[in-house]
């Protein structure tokens, strides 16, 4: 298997070469993360890399974590696969999140995660627009004492964060769509990090011939991130009114299976629970449902 660094960019193919494509569970890349300490990595998997987002899935053993603390020159939503997680960041906020719930995590922001549980945590995570820069991991890493904690040496020489985070627990609305859940500009800067629970997703939807809920759990001007749920159909199968994007996409099963329909291509592919269904920029598709049940699949969209 190839070395992460290898695949930055260009997995399962170069930029010049996308194209709509199924990506099966066992087309993914892995790797330890970070590579030169088993006892402190996580095991990712890569699912998509390309030159504008990449989504991948990390796993932590019962009582393990991910270590030295990482960071990225682009923004990162988490959505919980199996919990629970504690994520820590460098500023001192700790996010304890559940399965099904959501994390946003600014450009910049230095992070490491927990798994105080007795069971394998895993996270699909969605990092736009750049995943990393030259260095893996990178270069320079924060000492304990540069960072907040409990009863941290350093904790009154660095930043006060109270007034920093902001309250996002509101009923969100249209006009927040590209904005949540908070500015983007003013999370980077701050470096705040936001959990997102699932009654803080941000609701709508999607068409009103054929509606499908869309949960966003962010949503700026680097990418949006949340679920698409589709309800069961009656006479003939449900599906969603077609839509195309400005920018490249992915979708990720999490219960499925449900068929992706390229319209205008006139191609559809079935996916199967955790299998990924990658969508360059431009291209028209629907999800069709025909099981006899609602189906939800994560969405990852660089621009919509």
């Amino acid at each position: 298997m190839a070395k992460l660094f290898d695949i930055m960019g260009k997995f399962p193919f170069p930029p010049e070469e996308k194209k709509p494509r199924l990506i099966h569970k066992w087309e993914y890349s892995t790797a330890l993360y970070p590579p030169n300490d088993a006892t402190t990595s996580d095991n990712t998997f890569t699912l998509v890399s390309t030159d504008t987002f990449m989504l991948g899935i990390y796993e932590l053993g019962p009582g393990g974590v991910f270590a030295p603390l990482d960071i990225h020159p682009g923004d990162e939503s988490y959505y919980i696969l199996n919990g629970p997680v504690l994520q820590r960041s460098g500023n001192g906020q700790f996010a304890y999140l559940e399965t099904g719930e959501g994390l946003f995590m600014p450009e910049g922001a230095w992070h490491c995660c927990h798994n105080f549980s007795d069971q394998k945590t895993r996270i699909l995570y969605f990092i736009t627009p750049k995943a990393w820069s030259e260095s893996i991991p990178p270069a320079v890493i924060p000492t304990e004492e540069e960072t907040k904690f409990y009863k941290g040496p350093n904790n009154d020489k660095l930043p006060n964060m109270r007034d920093k985070i902001k309250d996002i627990s509101r009923q969100g609305c249209t006009d927040d769509i590209g904005h949540w859940p908070v500015d983007p500009g003013e999370a980077r800067e701050t470096g705040a990090v936001y959990a997102v629970r699932d009654f803080e997703k941000l609701n709508n939807i999607h068409g009103t011939k054929h509606p499908m809920l869309m949960r966003f759990i962010t949503s700026n001007n680097y990418g949006h991130f949340g679920e698409f749920v589709l309800p069961a159909g009656g006479y003939g199968p449900r599906c969603s009114d077609p839509d195309e994007h400005k920018g490249d996409a992915a979708l990720f099963c999490i219960d499925g299976p449900v068929t992706v329909n390229l319209t205008d291509l006139q191609e559809s592919f079935v996916l199967e629970k955790e299998e990924t269904f990658f969508i360059p920029a431009g291209t028209k598709y629907q999800l069709v449902n025909f099981e006899n049940k609602p189906i939800k699949v994560v969405f990852a969209i660089t621009e919509l």
